[in-house]
């Protein structure tokens, strides 16, 4: 009999009666947690030095040190633990400077099934980013793609005191042949905008800054692929997927009115879903080009055979380089499981359910040189997070995208 290793959690506030009361409403999670409590930084720290966690749960606002600045020095020190906040002082200003030290956010007071469903999903996803399988593919790369200048540029003016539209679209003029694609893009059916916009300022105007930021990831890193000619993958193709699956996730996450944080995630995630595709296409040819071809002969998912002939797969390659690329968690995990969702144990809908969806539809019925020509949804996933009727309504709002012509 298997025993069961125990995930080592390390909780941080400064109130003792919260500690006290998170004592009391996780106790049934002992047989799976051992969980340490800390009423200071300093304290967490020492405990971190003595023995390894493999998360930390910490409120923002404590005295002598913050939050914010625990969980930096635990990203430097300790990078393998998962960093968590737990806080009844989340402001939107807050909430998005975490994304550079925190892989997820949650209000108090929190309940322990919300908990542990958070945690589960980031040790399925942890899970996937250290497979050893991943890692021996990863370690036969030449080289990874590294995060392009252009976007680090744009990151750093978002990130500024006073960001500025203007210095963005000059960012993104610099670099002709990305201006040029991001207006292609732009002007598409996909985005619906009601005139022609003919320069960055106007786009980043009227699409927003996160907008701005996945279209100019994705299209450094597709138009980066493109100078590796090959013909037997089509990589004009994979993009205009990727295009869809983005628009086809942000339309779903709007019809459930899941808020306007996610719509900007949908579109970096279905834009990048794919892109372990390009990576094993490039460094892998010989033998993935055999397995574009059996997938396009055979009545088999891509996804499947990869995984028999590497150990792994597109979607977890590209969520691995996401993760190094310190992208944001909720992403990550729908790259990761986009074809697996029951795997990631998310138990509500979210982005993942979205690009799941998203992806399967645009596959339905599509001719495709890359393999996954009929992917189907998974209905027991969807089923079990009570979505089943809520298929219809969506394959609807996307289908009527769909009749027009693809870029």
């Amino acid at each position: 009999m298997n025993q069961i290793i125990k995930k080592q959690i390390l909780f941080v506030d400064d109130e003792p009666m919260l500690l006290k009361g998170l004592q009391r409403i996780l106790r049934k999670m002992r047989p799976e947690w051992d969980m340490a409590f800390s009423s200071s930084g300093k304290e967490a720290l020492d405990i971190l030095g003595q023995q390894p966690m493999d998360v930390i749960v910490s409120d923002l606002k404590m005295p002598e040190m913050y939050g914010m600045q625990l969980l930096t020095e635990v990203k430097t020190r300790h990078p393998e633990v998962v960093r968590i906040i737990l806080s009844g002082h989340l402001e939107h200003e807050m909430t998005l400077q975490s994304v550079q030290y925190a892989h997820q956010n949650l209000s108090k007071p929190c309940d322990a099934e919300i908990l542990k469903q958070t945690l589960g999903k980031l040790f399925a996803l942890r899970d996937i980013l250290a497979d050893e399988s991943v890692k021996k593919i990863v370690a036969q790369i030449e080289s990874l793609p590294s995060l392009p200048a252009i976007y680090s540029e744009i990151i750093e003016e978002m990130h500024s005191e006073d960001p500025s539209i203007k210095k963005v679209g000059d960012i993104i003029s610099k670099d002709l042949s990305m201006t040029a694609k991001i207006l292609q893009v732009v002007n598409s059916v996909f985005f619906g905008l009601p005139r022609k916009i003919s320069s960055t300022q106007e786009a980043v105007v009227l699409l927003g800054l996160e907008t701005i930021r996945a279209l100019v990831l994705s299209v450094k890193i597709f138009a980066e692929f493109s100078q590796k000619k090959f013909s037997w993958f089509n990589i004009d193709e994979l993009f205009s997927h990727s295009i869809s699956v983005s628009t086809y996730a942000k339309t779903i996450v709007k019809k459930e009115k899941l808020g306007q944080d996610l719509i900007n995630k949908s579109l970096m995630a279905g834009l990048l879903h794919d892109l372990g595709k390009l990576i094993l296409a490039t460094n892998f040819q010989e033998p993935y080009k055999e397995i574009l071809a059996t997938a396009e002969g055979a009545d088999r998912n891509l996804w499947v055979l990869e995984n028999e002939a590497f150990g792994t797969s597109h979607a977890e390659i590209g969520a691995y380089l996401m993760g190094l690329w310190r992208l944001e968690t909720p992403i990550i995990e729908a790259i990761a499981f986009h074809h697996c969702p029951a795997n990631s144990m998310s138990q509500n809908m979210g982005l993942l359910t979205a690009v799941h969806v998203g992806n399967a539809i645009d596959h339905m019925g599509q001719s495709s040189t890359n393999g996954d020509t009929d992917l189907q949804y998974d209905a027991q996933y969807l089923d079990t997070l009570g979505l089943t009727d809520r298929i219809s309504e969506w394959h609807r709002v996307c289908s009527s995208l769909r009749e027009e012509p693809r870029i």
